[in-house]
């Protein structure tokens, strides 16, 4: 497996970073269709730079990554770890909302502006 160059590690690093400020923004509003569609698209890209594979199983030891990308790729990981109720499938948006609990900006600059 051939290993993402640097500055394609550095182009996700920038896209993950917009994508979850425009998911911040979209989550505020109740955009939830436009939501799941930005996140697959940016797990697309994921999975193109070969972090993750089809399954959402990560490929890659997270902490070797920038921060945004790490995040994402722990959320990732611990999504997959919950017990799914009813054994449903993991869904884009309960990854997204641990994506948003992990992050640590989410926590302190939008949440308390959104109570």
């Amino acid at each position: 497996m051939t290993q993402p160059s640097k500055e394609l590690l550095e182009e996700l690093e920038v896209e993950i970073e917009q994508t979850l400020y425009a998911l911040i923004d979209l989550e505020l509003e109740e955009n939830y269709a436009t939501m799941n569609t930005q996140f697959a698209q940016l797990l697309a890209k994921v999975q193109t730079a070969l972090l993750i594979n089809y399954k959402l199983d990560v490929l890659v030891e997270p902490q070797a990554f920038a921060t945004e990308t790490c995040i994402l790729l722990q959320s990732l990981i611990e999504a997959k770890a919950r017990p799914n109720k009813r054994h449903k499938l993991l869904t884009h948006r309960m990854i997204l909302k641990i994506w948003l609990r992990k992050n640590q900006r989410f926590m302190r600059e939008f949440l308390p502006q959104m109570f």
